[in-house]
């Protein structure tokens, strides 16, 4: 027969073990939130491209987010096309809620419409400007009666000058091919903890 001293130090013990053992367990999910991104190839007639992103609420997460995305390779001054948000950055995440967006990409740079940018900057506009300045120096040249040989060689000298930079802004203008790794970010605005996932951009 058990004794009461000995029960009474059985029923110590048993509630130090639950309460040691009790005090190990796995704490409660903590709230938090997702984001995703689809992979995109970007036309080859020059415009932009979209890439749509998935954010959603964790385990009855709520909040305010904020959404971007950028080039991630490790060339950082590489001429790849820019992404961002360029239309409500941030959104309200309910509890459970899936918000989906659009990541917007532009070619290698293009900060406007490229089809406005490449019908100001057209070749066949760029032509008769260059013609008429050309001409209008050889003109001015030959009121003020200078040599026939020195005008010839400024008219050269010029017109290589003049092809030497559309060259260089056309090389810069250019950018490359391949495919490029991206990385799309969301963060709380409040607790700023963010997550982030990676996709990629090809550029034919």
């Amino acid at each position: 027969m058990q004794s009461p001293g000995s029960r009474g130090l059985f029923l110590v013990v048993l509630a130090c073990g639950a309460f040691i053992f009790g005090g190990n367990a796995a704490p409660a999910a903590t709230p938090a939130f997702t984001i995703a991104a689809s992979n995109v190839t970007m036309p080859t007639n020059g415009n932009g491209a979209s890439s749509k992103f998935t954010l959603a609420s964790v385990d009855g997460y709520t909040g305010q987010v904020r959404v971007d995305c950028a080039y991630s390779g490790s060339m950082m001054g590489a001429r790849v096309p820019s992404c961002g948000i360029y239309v409500n950055p941030q959104h309200s995440v309910g509890a459970n809620q899936t918000i989906t967006g659009t990541l917007t990409l532009l070619p290698y740079g293009k900060v406007v419409n490229y089809g406005s940018a490449h019908r100001q900057s057209s070749p066949s506009r760029r032509g008769p400007a260059l013609a008429a300045l050309l001409l209008g120096s050889w003109l001015l040249l030959r009121r003020r009666r200078r040599k026939i040989r020195s005008s010839l060689l400024l008219l050269l000298g010029g017109i290589a000058l003049c092809g030497i930079a559309l060259a260089g802004i056309a090389s810069c203008a250019a950018g490359l091919s391949g495919t490029f790794p991206y990385t799309v970010t969301a963060t709380d605005v409040s607790t700023h903890t963010v997550v982030s996932a990676p996709f990629s951009v090809t550029v034919p």
